[in-house]
């Protein structure tokens, strides 16, 4: 499905469909939202320029590769530009660059933004799934003309804001399991978040939009998606939401490690019982490690 150009004014986040039908969509299949970021002064060039250096102070906030890529690359496999990052923003529209700065929430003014972005996800949800939800996330993507974002998939939930600019995206069921395969999921768990891999048939039964400002799609945890820059600079935001450990993460995590131990484990939802033990053992290790870091910064 393309979706058609619209603009795009919004005063307030809502779904393109009726509430219901974008509550029974939550989680099991992407859909349209309009936003009000759209020429926010805070999603400025320049002031974005100020939020990439506050960034780079961050261990591992700021990312950035400069270079062409394909649908199947993998994260990391285009080499990091050699300059500062204020430099290779002021060369946006020639640098073939992608830019990305986390926890831009960590600015009170762009937190405020974010706390509206997350009532509004917590309505959609509904009340069951918004007690499952936490720890709001603000990712700002600055990226070069026609650049691709390789196929990949997520383990938080996300929607995708398109604040300057255009683009194409490609969303993909997230319970398809010829798209996105037990393997693949249990691997982003265990080993490694560039564990999805694109298959020839991924376009067939993906589903396309067409992102102008002011525009938002839902990607569901685990939906296999890519991103093809129009021609022009684009600023876009990753607004993600979690599912805690236990419902996901730390059994496909267990499936990880058991697999490797030569098991075949069965697929979270199939055996509850096995799903809990699962869940406590993971769990339980992971307070493990935690308290043994803790211990020795104490000792450090």
């Amino acid at each position: 499905m393309l979706t058609t150009p619209s603009i795009r004014a919004n005063e307030k986040w809502s779904p393109v469909d009726p509430l219901e039908e974008a509550r029974a969509a939550f989680q099991k299949r992407p859909f349209l939202v309009r936003h009000p970021l759209a020429g926010h002064p805070l999603f400025t060039i320049e002031a974005l320029t100020k939020v990439a250096e506050r960034a780079a102070k961050r261990n591992g906030d700021l990312w950035a590769d400069a270079g062409d890529l394909s649908l199947t690359d993998k994260w990391g496999s285009v080499p990091e530009p050699n300059m500062p990052i204020p430099q290779l923003i002021d060369r946006i529209e020639t640098a073939g660059a992608w830019i990305v700065m986390k926890h831009v929430e960590t600015d009170p003014a762009y937190k405020a933004l974010l706390d509206e972005y997350e009532a509004f996800v917590r309505e959609t949800a509904g009340p069951e799934m918004s007690k499952r939800l936490s720890n709001a996330e603000m990712l700002v993507f600055i990226t070069s003309p026609n650049r691709k974002t390789p196929y990949h998939f997520d383990g938080e939930v996300n929607f995708v804001v398109q604040i300057q600019g255009s683009k194409d995206i490609w969303v993909c069921d997230p319970n398809d399991r010829s798209v996105t395969t037990e393997r693949e999921i249990e691997e982003y768990y265990g080993s490694t978040i560039a564990a999805g891999t694109y298959k020839p048939h991924a376009e067939e039964v993906a589903t396309k939009f067409s992102l102008y400002p002011g525009d938002a799609v839902h990607v569901p945890q685990h939906a296999a998606h890519w991103v093809q820059n129009h021609n022009n600079v684009s600023v876009t935001l990753s607004l993600n939401m979690e599912v805690p450990y236990g419902e996901c993460a730390d059994l496909y995590r267990a499936n990880y490690f058991l697999r490797r131990l030569g098991l075949s484990p069965s697929s979270p939802g199939q055996s509850p019982i096995a799903d809990r033990s699962k869940a406590a053992v993971t769990a339980a290790m992971r307070s493990a490690r935690n308290a043994v870091r803790h211990a020795m910064g104490r000792l450090g």
